[in-house]
């Protein structure tokens, strides 16, 4: 599936081996990894088979990360320095099947994606009213924001963006200015209309009663300017990477001439939110 593609959905788990206490643990708590589940190590994510609860099998990666592995040249989220605790999960729908496996904090359940996988993260399930009560929050990098059923008359600045999702809902976002296949000014694209980053952050910083001010700083000689929405206990609940010159790519220094690296600035984000708030 082309929207899942560069989906990664991360499963945060306290003690793989022991009992996580929790009001909304999951079933897997208490149980040993299952046999020829390894961790660590390049090239050891799990290939796991599972049926559906509408019958059809199955197949995704499990990887329970301390290094990198080859299956995650862009974001790098199996990357020990930069996410040494949240098991990694690729696609499909497997939230449920996991939980009777591993010991994971339903409370703590994020989703991030790159292009149609940003978009299946912050546009689909953010907004979903069931989807959205089960995450605790999303980060879309160059994500693809699809609005609408025509190219026609588009306008990247105004077009209506609808959400039936809960509310508040932290949402980060990174998206560079020389992107060239979702471009950070929006328009037309395959007879949809694509909203421009600014007003798609801006959306949910009203959606999440932030309002329309926020705090802009410059970082890395001015290559990098974040926004940040909110104030006090709410700040940061919507926050915006705008990187100058980074084409349709996951940020990281080295791999794509960017000067930040996302994935570390998106596991910070997603330890600060759970359910109990940002």
């Amino acid at each position: 599936m082309v929207i899942m593609r560069h989906l990664s959905a991360l499963l945060s788990a306290a003690g793989l081996y022991s009992t996580l206490t929790v009001a909304n643990s999951t079933q897997g708590c208490g149980k040993a990894l299952a046999p020829g589940i390894t961790t660590g190590g390049t090239g050891s994510s799990n290939e796991v088979n599972f049926t559906t609860t509408k019958g059809d099998p199955r197949t995704f990666l499990l990887h329970i990360p301390t290094t990198y592995t080859p299956d995650e040249r862009r974001s790098k989220l199996s990357e020990a320095d930069f996410n040494p605790e949240m098991p990694v999960v690729y696609p499909d729908d497997i939230n449920n099947y996991l939980g009777k496996q591993y010991c994971l904090d339903n409370d703590r359940v994020y989703v991030t994606g790159m292009s149609n996988g940003g978009s299946f993260a912050a546009r689909i399930l953010a907004c979903d009213s069931t989807a959205s009560k089960k995450i605790a929050a999303v980060a879309g990098v160059s994500g693809a924001y699809y609005q609408g059923t025509t190219e026609d008359d588009c306008k990247p600045a105004t077009v209506p963006i609808p959400c039936n999702g809960r509310t508040p809902f932290p949402v980060l976002e990174f998206h560079g200015t020389n992107d060239g296949v979702i471009p950070y000014a929006g328009g037309p694209r395959r007879h949809r209309c694509l909203p421009d980053i600014p007003h798609f952050v801006i959306e949910w910083a009203v959606r999440n009663d932030l309002g329309t001010s926020n705090h802009s700083s410059s970082l890395y000689d001015g290559g990098v300017t974040k926004y940040t929405f909110g104030s006090g206990s709410s700040s940061g609940l919507t926050t915006h990477y705008k990187i100058e010159g980074v084409g349709h790519t996951w940020p990281s220094v080295g791999g794509n001439y960017s000067n930040i690296n996302a994935t570390p600035l998106i596991v910070k984000f997603f330890n600060k939110a759970c359910f109990d708030g940002i």
